[in-house]
Formats: structure tokens, sequence, C-alpha cells
């Protein structure tokens, strides 16, 4: 039993293991995103308030029934007199006029069935609803926006790892190279080929590339747990990430962009619905000036006690009700006129946020070309920088340079590889930000 249970656990632990170890790529990230980060999760949450809001809104229509029960006792000449005629007990003797001023005390136990079915009370429900139902359109609208600004910080985030995973892999290999550069020149000290100097040189040399692997590795383990974070998860979750950067697309034209934002852009809807929310404040403050209308039947029934034998009676009413405020104080033409300037403020708003979105589009889309250009740049320096590398192992084998060429060489040939892996990454994290600012980032999977 023992050992059945040990394999049990064994197959647990492996199985999480594997869990732990599975790839990550990048059309992934965008699914554990949206499952696991905690604002997703409030957003969704609040897109129900606002669904429960419409359906709060829609019950405004239909009439409210009102169950009312009122106890009373007293030897009020005038209340005694109302509740026997509501009691249907009034009797011929109680017209007398001692019983009249002195009459006896008496109970009454009112119940009252009351229902009121509102048609129009200044448009508070008509309005009432499509301020929720514009609320409901706003949550859809802050989830959407919320969703891609965090599919854009993961991208970022995963981004960042896989260059500080390469920058680690061209560290590794310097520190290789580094220590072949000081096996070679031991050799050749100790053939008496090469100077005291080269081996030191080379020592130091070796030295600073360890370090700079060491900083790197450390830059791996932060970019890791910012993607974490990015992704919702514990930062100390552990990822496989072996895909590589992907070669760069190119793009249509500004225009496609430009029309893309002004599409598709959920903040920019989120604003214009700010419009479309002032208006409605604006056709409130007009229907001020209306009445309210209004049904209402009212069933009751008054006797000595609620589970009393004696007299009781019965009664129902109906009435149609109208109020209408003809004067405020000029409270309703004031805030008709604060209304109208804050729709006009926020149009002027809404104005300037498609400029500003516009603007945004137009340096996401500069700074891709820019990002593109600057990459064939580095291509062309690494390439350059291999060849002078070659060159100059060459000589320094056959003697014809000196130890410090030869570093100096491997030293360019490795600031022009990491800055290659640069050029890649802001070349892929200007295209989702391209991608971002059009409001595509979802559309396009994490792919081009």
């Amino acid at each position: 039993m023992k050992r059945f249970w040990g394999l049990v656990l064994l197959l647990v632990l492996g199985g999480l293991r594997l869990a732990e170890a599975e790839p990550l790529s990048l059309s992934q990230i965008y699914a554990l995103v949206e499952k696991n980060h905690p604002l997703l999760k409030a957003a969704r949450k609040e897109l129900e308030a606002a669904q429960a809001g419409v359906r709060q809104a829609k019950g405004a229509f239909w009439p409210r029934i009102d169950l009312r029960e009122l106890y009373a006792r007293t030897d009020s000449p005038v209340q005694v007199f109302s509740y026997k005629l509501a009691q249907e007990n009034f009797k011929a003797e109680d017209f007398l006029l001692d019983r009249l001023n002195h009459p006896a005390e008496i109970s009454n136990w009112k119940s009252q069935l009351v229902v009121t079915q509102p048609l129009f009370n200044q448009g508070r429900e008509i309005l009432g609803l499509a301020k929720a139902r514009l609320s409901l359109k706003q949550a859809r609208f802050y989830l959407e926006a919320l969703k891609q600004r965090l599919f854009l910080e993961a991208e970022r985030a995963y981004l960042r790892v896989l260059l500080a995973q390469q920058r680690v892999e061209v560290l590794k290999k310097a520190v290789e190279t580094a220590r072949a550069h000081l096996k070679l020149a031991t050799q050749r000290y100790k053939a008496g080929k090469a100077l005291k100097s080269d081996l030191l040189e080379a020592q130091v040399y070796l030295a600073r590339q360890e370090k700079e692997l060491a900083a790197a590795e450390h830059q791996l383990k932060v970019a890791l747990s910012e993607l974490n974070l990015a992704l919702g998860f514990p930062l100390g979750t552990s990822w496989e990430i072996k895909e590589s950067l992907f070669h760069p697309p190119q793009v249509s034209d500004l225009s496609f962009w430009i029309k893309e934002a002004r599409e598709r852009r959920p903040d920019l809807k989120l604003e214009a619905s700010k419009v479309k929310e002032a208006r409605l404040g604006v056709k409130e403050a007009r229907w001020r000036f209306l009445p309210s209308v209004n049904l209402k039947g009212i069933y009751e029934k008054n006797a000595e006690g609620p589970f009393s034998g004696g007299a009781d009676g019965e009664a129902y009413l109906f009435m149609a009700e109208l109020n209408w405020n003809l004067f405020r104080g000029f409270q309703d033409q004031a805030a008709l006129s604060q209304a109208r300037a804050r729709l006009l403020a926020q149009e002027s708003r809404f104005q300037q946020y498609q400029r500003q979105v516009e603007h945004q589009v137009r340096e996401a889309y500069s700074a891709y070309q820019t990002a593109l250009k600057e990459l064939e740049v580095t291509k062309k320096a690494v390439a350059q920088a291999q060849e002078g590398l070659r060159i100059l192992q060459e000589r320094y084998t056959h003697g014809l340079s000196l130890l410090v060429e030869l570093l100096q060489a491997q030293t360019a040939l490795k600031r022009a590889q990491l800055l290659n892996l640069e050029a890649r990454y802001q070349v892929q994290e200007a295209w989702a930000r391209l991608r971002y600012m059009a409001g595509r980032l979802t559309l396009e999977g994490g792919r081009p």
C-alpha cells in the first residue's frame, strides 16, 4: 500500500513538473491573461453589475405593489365616526348627540393593497433605462480597452523575456570565446610567443564577460517575474520559453491604421459614449418641465382586529394623478443650462481625444518604420564585425596582431549582436504598440 501511494505521489509531482515546464508561446499569453488576470475578473464583475442595472431600470416600468397595515385605537369623535363607517358598522343610534360628542373607544385595523402604475414621470423611467443601457455599453468598452492594455503589457513582458534569454546566450558565447582566447594566450605565453601582458589582458577580459553574463542572468529573472505579473500568475512561476523573435511584417499605409483606430479603439468608443451620456443629461433637464402622470388603485379592509370576528368593511379606490410643477425658483432653467454646458465641454474633450488617438497612431507607425530601418543597420553591423573578428583571429594565430586587437574585435562583435537583438525587440515591441493603437491587438493574436 505504501508503494502504491508513493507511486501516485510520484505521478502527481511528475505531472506538476510537466505542467510547470510546458512551453509558453506568444499566442498563448492572451488566453492566460484573459483567464487569470485579477483586473479582468474585476471588470467582468462590473459588467455583471451593469447588466443588473439594466434589469433594475426595466423594473421601473412595471406596477408597484405595496401592502400596508395600520392599527389604531382612539376615542376621537372624528376618527370614531370615520372608523365605524369604514367598518360598515354605523348604526342609527350613533347619530345621538351624546354618542357623537362622547363616543366609546374603538379599535381599527386597516389593511391596504396599493397598486401604482407609472405612466410618465418627467421621463425618469425612460431616461433611467437609456442611462442603464449606456452604462452597460461603457462597461463593455472599458472591459475591451482594459483587455487590450493588459494584452500589450503581457506581450511586451514576453518579448523582454525573449530578449533577456537571447542576451544570456550571446554573453555565454562571449564567455566561451574569452576562455578560448585565454587558453590560446596561455599557450603562446608558455611557448614564448606572447608577452605576459597578453595573458593578463585575456584574464581581465574573461572576468568582464563573466560579470556581464551574471548581470544578464539577473535581468532574465526580473523579466520572468514581470511576465508573471503581467499574466496574473504567482511571481515565482517558471516558464519554458523557446520561441524566437519572429520576422517583422510589412504593414499597410498610415491611412489604414488611422481608419482602424477610429473604428475599433474601445477607449475612443468609451469617450464617444460619454458624449451620449451628456446628451441624455440635457434631455433629462428638459423633461423636468413636463408633468408626471400615474395611475393608482387601492383596496382596503377595515376591521376591529386582524383576527376579530366583529365588524369589518371593504372598499376600493382608483385614481389618475397628474403633477405639474409650474415654478421651482428657476432651478430647472439653471439645471438645463448646466447640462448644455457639460455637453459642449464633453464634445470638446471628445474632439481632442480623437486628435490624440490619431497622433498616437502616427507616432506608433513612424516608430515601427524607424525600428525596421535600425534593424537592417544592425544586421550589417553584425556581418561586418564577424568578418573583422575572423581576420584578426587569423592574424593573431600567426603572430601578426596583438591580443588586445583581437579582444577589441570580439567586443565589437558582441556589441553588434546585442544591438541587433535590441533592434529586433524594438521592432516587435513597435509592431505590438501599432496594433494596440489601432485597436487591433486582440485581432492579430500575437502574430502578424
